[in-house]
């Protein structure tokens, strides 16, 4: 039993490990890394060699692979939003799944809905709607207007900390914590129950991430603002 207990604290130490030391230049394509964001000054910024706004699903899948897997959400407010799914990429020396919320034409909503061949429920209450082949090509050349990286191995807030820095604020609820960083337009979701969710969306809109958790009692401010 020690020798299993000893096994499996060194796997985790050599999943976790990587977020906390410096990247070495040989190990995949830096600037890929999640904490490398770039900003423009003007409201945009650059995460994952996609432009926010500006980069379409065509350009997801020539840089994170090829085949992604699209969906349109309802939720349980029958609320709509269409995203695409890469099951595995590899950003740097961290793998993970990637998660990018595309920006539907107007007046094209509810003909992806009708056309529409199945649905199936998700835990959350959601309903998930395959596309037609035809929408699924077209959905190609739609901007994405956020993106949402789980990474293979879970992190605490000492590992976020140690890559991100020191939140403009913090928001807990119930178990999970908010790590919130407007200027790069990032909010990192640290889950101890579950995988982590760091999501991004263009500086300018971060009240996209924000403005769900403005009615949490408990915020609190962090040491460095602006970040």
């Amino acid at each position: 039993m020690k020798l299993a207990g000893l096994l499996g604290g060194l796997i985790l130490i050599a999943l976790v490990v990587p977020f906390l030391l410096p990247a070495p230049p040989s190990q995949g394509t830096v600037e890929h890394l999640p904490w490398n964001v770039q900003t423009d000054g003007q409201g945009g910024s650059l995460v994952f060699g996609l432009s926010l706004p500006g980069s379409t699903l065509a350009d997801a899948a020539r840089l994170h692979g090829p085949d992604p897997e699209l969906g349109l959400i309802v939720d349980k407010d029958r609320a709509l939003a269409l995203e695409a799914y890469l099951e595995r990429v590899q950003l740097g020396f961290i793998t993970g799944r990637m998660i990018l919320t595309l920006e539907v034409p107007p007046g094209e909503m509810d003909g992806l809905v009708d056309r529409a061949p199945d649905a199936s429920a998700l835990q959350s209450g959601a309903r998930r709607l395959d596309l037609a082949a035809g929408d699924r090509q077209a959905a190609m050349a739609w901007p994405i207007t956020a993106i949402t990286f789980i990474p293979s191995v879970n992190l605490d807030p000492e590992a976020v900390l140690a890559r991100f820095g020191e939140p403009v604020s913090r928001v807990t609820s119930g178990d999970t914590e908010h790590l919130l960083y407007p200027a790069r337009g990032l909010d990192v979701l640290v889950d101890p129950k579950g995988r982590e969710l760091l999501q991004y969306v263009a500086p300018a809109e971060f009240s996209r991430l924000s403005g769900p958790l403005d009615a949490s009692a408990d915020t609190t401010a962090g040491a460095v603002p602006g970040q």
